[in-house]
Order: C-alpha cells, then sequence, then structure tokens
C-alpha cells in the first residue's frame, strides 16, 4: 500500500473556536477493527495528515484543535504529532466523540509540541503503549475548549461519559505502558486506574506527574468500608488505583471525593504529594510488595480512613486526616515522621478520630502525632481481641499528644526522647512494651501505668488485650482505684516530667538506673529492679513517691522538698514513711536483705541520704611499738563526712563500717559514739562510691 497524504482545507475561521469543514472524514487508517482513528475537523493549524501502514503522522504550524470521531490505536501502530520546523511551544488539544479509545500502540510528539492534550469524556485506555512527547502532556476525560490565539485550554467538568465498553471499570486506565514526557504529564479523569505502569517525566526525570478525579461521587466504582463491628457501612467511590507504578520524577494527586489508593508496592523517584477529600490508603493491601519514595511523601485526606503500609520514605512523611483514623505500619522513614488527625468532618462509619504507628516501624529524625482523639503505638485486631506485634525505633524525639483520647502503647518503642501527653484521658502501655530513651516526659489527666490481666469480685477475667479494646474503642477514663495497675516499663534514663491530676496513680518501672527531675502529680509508684534510683532538683511535686522493694539504691539530693517519701528498709523490711518537712540523714544497712528468699547474687539494699557521700578517706594506721611490733590493722573501719544542718559547726568524720566484714552478728547497725559521732554499717560494696 502506497502513501496516502491528506491535507485539510482552507479555514475559515467565523469565530474564535471555528472549526475546519470538510467534505468526508480524514481516516488515519488506525485502530481497524477496534473502533478506528478518524478525523472529523480541525482548525487551521493542521496542515496535513501523513498515512503510512501502521502509521498516521499529523502536522501542524499552529495551535490546532483537532476533533475526532473515534480515536484509537492498535499495537504495533504508531500515531505522531510533528511540529513544523521553526514552531515553538506549540498547543494540539484532541477531542474524541465516540466510545473509548483504546490505545495500544505508540503516540509520539516532537520537541515543537509544546503540548499534547487528548481528551474523552467517553475513557480512555492504554494498555502495552508506549507514549513519547517533548513538551506536556494531558490525557482527560473531561470536556475542553482551545483558545488558538493563545493556546489557553478550558475544560468543562460537567461533560458526562458514556458507557465504558470491554468491562472497563475506569474512565482512563493505564496498563503496563510506558510514558516518557519532556515536561509535566497531567491526568485528569472521575476515576483512573494505572497498573503495572512506567512515567519518566521532565529532564532527567525530575519533572511531574498529576493525578486529579473529579465528581468521583457520581461514578459506579466503590469499595465498604468497615472497622470493628460493621454496624455501619459507607460507601466511597475509588477515585484513583496505582499499582505497581515506576515513576522517575514527582506524583501530585488531587481528588475531590472517593478512595486514593496505592497497591501492589512501587517505586517514586521523586516526591509524593496527595490532597484528597476522600479516604487515602499508600499500600492499602500489606502483602510485603513495598512502595519506595526518594523524596517527602505529604499527604492530606478527609475520609474514613488514611494508611501508609510497607513503604519505604527516603525523606519526610507527613500524613494528616481530618475525617477518619490514620495508620502506619511497617514504614522506614529517613527523616521526621508527622501524623495528624483533626476531626475536620464527621466519620461515616461512627468511629472516632485516632492515629496507630505499628508493625516494625523505623523513623530516622523525630516522629511528631498529634490526634483529636486516640493515639495507639501498636495495633489490635478488633475480631479476635488480641493485640498485634510490632516496634517503633525513632532517631530522634517521639512525642505523642492526644486531645481526647488515650495515648496507648503496646509495642516496644525506643527515641533519643519520649514525650506523652493526653489532655483528657490517660497514657497507657500493657505489661510487655517497654519504652527505651534517654529522657522521657508523661502526661495524662488521669492514670499514668500499664494494664494487666485482672478477676473482678464475680470472677470474670478480663485480658490486657482486652481492656486495651475496651478502652481504644469507649475512650474510657481510668479512675485512680484501677484494679488492673499494672507498670510503665522503661529501660533506664531521666524522667524530666510526669504531670497527673493529684488524685491519680502513676506507675512507671525501670530496668534501668533513672533519675526523676519534674513532676507534679498525686501518687508516683516507681521502682527498679536491682537498679538505682535518684529524685533530684527542685521540680519534682507530688503527694506520694513510693518506691519499689526490688529498688538497690534511692536517692533524695535536694531541699524543699513537698511530698512524702515511702521506701523499704532492707533492716526490717518495714516501710519507712519521710515526711516533706523531715530532715534526711544516712542510714544504712547491717547485711540483711529486702527479699531473704533470693540467693546471695540477687540480694538487693538501700541507701536514702542527701547527697553522695564523699570518698573515705584513710585512716592512719597504729605504728608499732617496742611492746607491739605488729599491730593488727583494720582494713574494715573507712570514714565519711557528715555535713551537720548548722553550717557553722564543723565537720565531723564518722567511722563506717562494711557489714559485709564484720564477724559479729550481733553488730547494730547504727551506733551513736561517746563523742556524739554515728558509727554507720552499711553493705559491701555500694553502687555509685
Amino acid at each position: 500500500m502506497k502513501n496516502i497524504k491528506k491535507k485539510a482545507s482552507a479555514l475559515v475561521l467565523t469565530a474564535m473556536f471555528a472549526m475546519m469543514q470538510v467534505s468526508a472524514a480524514i481516516d488515519t487508517g488506525l485502530g481497524v477493527g477496534n473502533g478506528g482513528a478518524v478525523i472529523n475537523n480541525a482548525t487551521a493549524g493542521l496542515t496535513g495528515v501523513d498515512v503510512a501502514p501502521g502509521s498516521a503522522t499529523l502536522n501542524f504550524n499552529a495551535n490546532t484543535h483537532v476533533n475526532w470521531n473515534t480515536l484509537n490505536v492498535n499495537a504495533n501502530e504508531t500515531l505522531n504529532f510533528n511540529g513544523a520546523d521553526g514552531t515553538n511551544g506549540l498547543v494540539i488539544l484532541n477531542t474524541v466523540n465516540q466510545g473509548m479509545s483504546n490505545i495500544y500502540g505508540q503516540i509520539n510528539a516532537n520537541s515543537n509540541i509544546g503540548k499534547l492534550i487528548i481528551s474523552n469524556p467517553n475513557g480512555v485506555l492504554f494498555d502495552g503503549a508506549k507514549f513519547t512527547t517533548a513538551g506536556d502532556t494531558m490525557i482527560t476525560a473531561q470536556g475542553a475548549a482551545l483558545n488558538t490565539v493563545t493556546g489557553a485550554v478550558t475544560y468543562d467538568p460537567t461533560a458526562t461519559r458514556a458507557n465504558v465498553p470491554n468491562g472497563q471499570d475506569y474512565v482512563v486506565t493505564v496498563k503496563n505502558s510506558d510514558f516518557t514526557v519532556g515536561g509535566e504529564l497531567n491526568f485528569l479523569a472521575p476515576t483512573m486506574n494505572v497498573v503495572k505502569s512506567a512515567f519518566k517525566v521532565g529532564k532527567n526525570g525530575t519533572g511531574d506527574v498529576k493525578f486529579t478525579t473529579t465528581n468521583g461521587q457520581d461514578y459506579f466504582i466503590t469499595q465498604t468500608a468497615c472497622q470493628g463491628t460493621c454496624t455501619k457501612k459507607y460507601t466511597e467511590t475509588q477515585a484513583l488505583r496505582l499499582e505497581a507504578v515506576q515513576v522517575d520524577g514527582n506524583v501530585y494527586i488531587k481528588s475531590d471525593k472517593g478512595i486514593v489508593k496505592t497497591v501492589g508496592g512501587g517505586q517514586i523517584n521523586g516526591n509524593l504529594n496527595v490532597k484528597s477529600d476522600g479516604s487515602v490508603s499508600l499500600n492499602y493491601v500489606d502483602n510485603g510488595n513495598k512502595l519506595n519514595v526518594k523524596g517527602d511523601v505529604n499527604v492530606e485526606g478527609n475520609g474514613p480512613m488514611m494508611y501508609a503500609r510497607t513503604a519505604s520514605v527516603d525523606g519526610n512523611l507527613n500524613m494528616e486526616n481530618g475525617g477518619g483514623f490514620l495508620e502506619v505500619r511497617n514504614t522506614t522513614v529517613g527523616k521526621d515522621m508527622n501524623l495528624k488527625t483533626t476531626a475536620k468532618s464527621e466519620n461515616q462509619l461512627g468511629y472516632k478520630h485516632f492515629v496507630h504507628v505499628s508493625g516494625d516501624t523505623k523513623v530516622a529524625g523525630n516522629a511528631t502525632i498529634n490526634s483529636e482523639n486516640n493515639i495507639h503505638i501498636g495495633n489490635y485486631d478488633f475480631e479476635e481481641g488480641k493485640l498485634l506485634d510490632g516496634n517503633l525505633k525513632v532517631g530522634g524525639k517521639l512525642t505523642a499528644h492526644a486531645n481526647n483520647g488515650h495515648v496507648m502503647t503496646t509495642i516496644n518503642v525506643q527515641a533519643d526522647k519520649i514525650d506523652y501527653a493526653s489532655d483528657k484521658l490517660n497514657v497507657l502501655t500493657d505489661d510487655k512494651a517497654v519504652l527505651t530513651a534517654n529522657e522521657y516526659s508523661f502526661k495524662s489527666n488521669g492514670y499514668i501505668g500499664g494494664l494487666k490481666d485482672y478477676t473482678d469480685a464475680n470472677g470474670n477475667t478480663y485480658t490486657t488485650a482486652e481492656q486495651v479494646i475496651s478502652l481504644m474503642e469507649n475512650y474510657t477514663y481510668i479512675p485512680k482505684d484501677i484494679k488492673s495497675h499494672a507498670y510503665t516499663n522503661i529501660a533506664g534514663g531521666t524522667i524530666t516530667n510526669i504531670e497527673a491530676p493529684q488524685n491519680s496513680q502513676v506507675y512507671i518501672a525501670s530496668n534501668g538506673d533513672v533519675v526523676l527531675t519534674g513532676a507534679n502529680a498525686g501518687d508516683i509508684n516507681i521502682t527498679a529492679y536491682r537498679k538505682r534510683i535518684d529524685v533530684q532538683g527542685p521540680n519534682v511535686h507530688a503527694k506520694n513517691i513510693n518506691v519499689g522493694p526490688e529498688t538497690d539504691y534511692l536517692k533524695l539530693e535536694f531541699e524543699g522538698r513537698d511530698f512524702t517519701t515511702n521506701y523499704t528498709n532492707i533492716k526490717d523490711e518495714k516501710v519507712v514513711t519521710i515526711k516533706p518537712d523531715e530532715k534526711i540523714t544516712y542510714e544504712l544497712a547491717d547485711g540483711n536483705y529486702n527479699q531473704p528468699t533470693l540467693k546471695p547474687a540477687e540480694k538487693t539494699t538501700y541507701l536514702i541520704g542527701p547527697g553522695k557521700t564523699p570518698d573515705p578517706e584513710p585512716q592512719p594506721q597504729p605504728k608499732p611499738t617496742p611492746d607491739n611490733p605488729n599491730p593488727p590493722t583494720d582494713d574494715n573501719v573507712r570514714t565519711m563526712v557528715i555535713i551537720p544542718d548548722d553550717p557553722t559547726k564543723p565537720l565531723v568524720n564518722t567511722p563506717v563500717a562494711y557489714a559485709a566484714d564484720l564477724d559479729d552478728e550481733d553488730e547494730v547497725p547504727c551506733r551513736k559514739n561517746v563523742d556524739g559521732s554515728v558509727t554507720v554499717v552499711r553493705a559491701y560494696p555500694m553502687m555509685g562510691d
């Protein structure tokens, strides 16, 4: 078949958007058996159509509106858009009247085409296609018009689509296709599905791919969202679905209605920005296929659901949901993570706005979580009534602030600093999670502590998981007399703040040495198994500080205390109470232990004092005499300095005996000497001296 060249006839412009009238349609010869590709008319910029077997080239010398009856390209066919030499930045608008455009072959536009637009309200399907343009490209299902003088394009958002053929469920579908666009690539349609396709945009893959949906609620692709017992069902349009996409460039998504969803992982070598009035789910199906984003991820939604699952973000992860809950799971963040729920709109399913951070999640920088309702670092299976495993690691500071809900932790958490705050309810953990940080701050309107299994007076047993789920679902305030209290477990470090009402209870257990430097609370119950507790500085205020009997070493070293201290003395295993106005003096052990049933290596001791004891000065040894040439040396005697309350009085050197070295088992633990000094018997060795 020889080449056929068909030129458009001369145009008479009767209006700004006047169309070229031709005596017969121009058949490009493409899409045979699939609806064809037939030009109805065009404005004056179309100078000719070159047709050859398997290809058609449209030639232009000005901005042009090409009106197609049908536009289809079969596999192994090519449609070219060619700007004439000497032209630059031409705008070519293609509108389609009938049927979905099925593009299985190749579409090209040369460097003189500044913007190529395909507008088909009936839908567009790219399947196995290859699309290459030097300038900008737009694929849209909106009606469009072109000002051929200025190149300005206007879109009609009220355009409706006909029935989609071939069982297609989306207005625009891109499957197994490759797009290489020198400028910006835009998709504009009510619903879109992009499957296993690759996009390279801008110079060296630094451009933008934009997906914009409009009027998504008018179309029939729906998904029923459900949580818990699902007493309410809410049907939301699925506006955009991206499956295993590969993008060299930035991705921008804007959706006025419906679900924005990515599945099956994917690779975005740039930033990902999503703004939606509906739900947003990044890697909705957590099947192990990772979504990788080399830049930042910024998501703003207003639907019942928002997810980021099995994702890797090299930059910052910022997510905000105004209409429901937000979950980040099995995700790695190279910089900072910021999560927020705002209750911008009522949740259609009836549940509150809260944040889950679960699975194995790592954040290299800071993690900041602000929620209108609950924050749960961890997750649970509502139907099976069990807590899910995981851990959270934060390189910088972890801040979790709940306005009207609990801050709950049921997985291990590690950060440089941990700051938990609940304005209206409680700061809670289960009895297994461990918080590891250098510094901690806890603020609650009620209870601060853990939960454990318990049985009530009627013999009903409540598991920790059941309690967690009930508290999170029902937003129950925990009063002072909680029956299932347990400790919040920390690994050690400095607690800079504990803030809770005066009628509240605080339970903290440390696996390492812990220092308390700030508090304003009721009863603080704190323990450190075989470790040291230091209460320091004038910023610690409480009704009572109760120290668990497992603690090795308790240190109170400041004046002006306004709290009562209760601890277990190792002399007799009885609780000793130090009132706020009571002077503190050293009172050390005689070799007995808090828990005699423990093995010797597990025995513990106590020390209470106003400050670290100065290192003992060596005592002069007896000198040999003719009557006693080998006097015995007493290595068991040392001195410590007792600082008197009256600064005008001199320091007193007081003998100190070590209980581990005493032979006399009846030795009195504290002896008053004739000169008024005190000999203190202490377990040997003591930490910190």
